[in-house]
């Protein structure tokens, strides 16, 4: 009789009276062995939320033949009494990844502006140097100005025969300081090709940020575990109507905890959905060739 054992004990001795192993059922139904371990010695504490446990249940129960919702009522009339604290904890530490992030984003926001700051300065650089020439070029017409003054002034000033003559002859010997004029080549025209030449290299860049992007709308409460390329997974528990969006340059691995809980959409063409409601299925985007989606 169910009544008289656990849920846990009453799964395991079905499925031993069908000469089931639990690596056939966690093969069959892609449940972790691990996770139907923690079912059958009833350690609820150690899975997921009550939603994903389940989910886990119904897909046990259904394919040792079960009726999968006299399970799932057994393991809630079980866990009422218990009360099972555990998957608050759980709720707690799943909270923590959320948090962490939080707190990444303003070191994010200031790598990000430094990168900014360190990208442009290079720029500012060369522009000090176009202003030295500058002042350069006016000196010589200051001189110019100087050598028109004497030539009205000349008339008045009796110290003619003496100064001027002695003046006219240093005056071409000044005439090296039109030299000058071939200064204005410091006008660093290269610098002004510099950044002309840096700005060909975003369009490269802007290529290579190209990426895969999923967005998901959630219509029923779903639990999702997440992989982008080679970083680190993490999970999230989406209520009804919420939104997210992920990308990764390769492949995005994806879990869901609820196989009809979520639209998708990947690269802007809608995907899925992939199974029906409380059962547990892997995706990988982009699909590889010749395969299917869970498969």
């Amino acid at each position: 009789d169910p009544q008289e054992l656990s849920v846990g004990k009453y799964l395991q001795q079905e499925r031993e009276r069908k000469g089931l192993t639990l690596e056939a059922v966690s093969l069959a139904t892609r449940i972790s062995s691990k996770n139907l371990e923690a079912i059958e010695n009833d350690d609820f504490a150690s899975l997921p939320a009550p939603i994903f446990i389940r989910g886990f249940l119904k897909t046990y129960a259904s394919f040792i033949g079960l009726e999968p919702y006299k399970v799932v009522s057994l393991y809630e009339t079980q866990t009422g009494i218990i009360g099972l604290p555990a998957p608050k904890g759980l709720q707690a530490e799943k909270q923590a990844p959320r948090k962490k992030w939080l707190l990444a984003i303003p070191i994010l926001i200031i790598l990000i502006g430094g990168g900014i700051y360190w990208l442009l300065s290079p720029q500012k650089a060369p522009q000090s140097p176009s202003l030295s020439p500058t002042p350069s070029s006016p000196a010589p017409v200051v001189e110019v100005g100087k050598a028109s003054l004497p030539l009205p002034a000349a008339p008045p000033v009796k110290e003619k025969p003496t100064v001027p003559e002695k003046m006219v002859k240093p005056q071409p010997e000044k005439k090296p300081e039109s030299k000058a004029p071939p200064a204005p080549p410091k006008i660093l025209t290269p610098s002004s090709a510099a950044p002309a030449a840096a700005s060909p290299a975003a369009p490269g860049e802007e290529k290579k940020e190209r990426r895969h992007i999923l967005r998901v709308q959630a219509k029923e409460q779903t639990w999702v575990r997440i992989q982008a390329d080679d970083q680190p997974e993490f999970e999230v528990l989406l209520e009804p109507q919420e939104k997210a969006v992920w990308t990764a340059r390769r492949q995005l691995k994806i879990t869901l905890g609820n196989a009809a809980g979520l639209d998708m959409a990947f690269d802007g063409k809608r995907v899925g959905p992939f199974g029906s409601t409380g059962q547990v299925v892997h995706l990988q985007f982009p699909l590889p060739e010749g395969k299917k989606p869970g498969e």
